[in-house]
């Protein structure tokens, strides 16, 4: 059970370190943050474009430091140490149910636009769930 707990989160951490990088090295914004906008990139005034690629770059080592923290909590879970999981626990549940706030915020700006609500509720719900696997493999 533990092996399939780090592996689940291993999973996770390393979507959300390819995401962190995405964001780190974006040009411009993505086509979903387009949809929500109803702007393309280029119609957006360069003074605006700054700031949100700045903003793109905090959200992408926010999402890059997440996913190093949770792979380096695994390697003490992985040996059976009880701790990492409450630190996991405290990392997910900071940066995932903020990520699932802020994706129903934006759902609520633009209903159709697809904020993937999904996959960040989905990450929390992976995550706790082999926290959970963890926790029970431990006791």
């Amino acid at each position: 059970m533990l092996i399939s707990a780090s592996f689940i989160l291993v999973l996770i951490a390393s979507g959300s370190i390819a995401f962190g990088l995405r964001y780190l090295f974006a040009q411009e914004y993505m086509s979903y943050h387009a949809e929500l906008t109803g702007l393309t990139w280029t119609e957006i005034p360069a003074r605006y474009q700054a700031v949100i690629l700045g903003m793109l770059k905090m959200v992408g080592a926010g999402m890059l430091a997440f996913g190093v923290a949770v792979i380096w909590f695994v390697f003490p879970l992985y040996l059976g140490e009880r701790w990492p999981i409450w630190a996991i626990f405290s990392v997910v549940s900071v940066h995932g149910l903020i990520s699932v706030y802020v994706t129903l915020i934006l759902r609520r700006v633009n209903p159709s636009a697809k904020t993937n609500v999904a996959s960040a509720f989905g990450g929390v719900v992976l995550s706790f769930g082999a926290l959970a696997l963890a926790y029970a493999a431990q006791a």
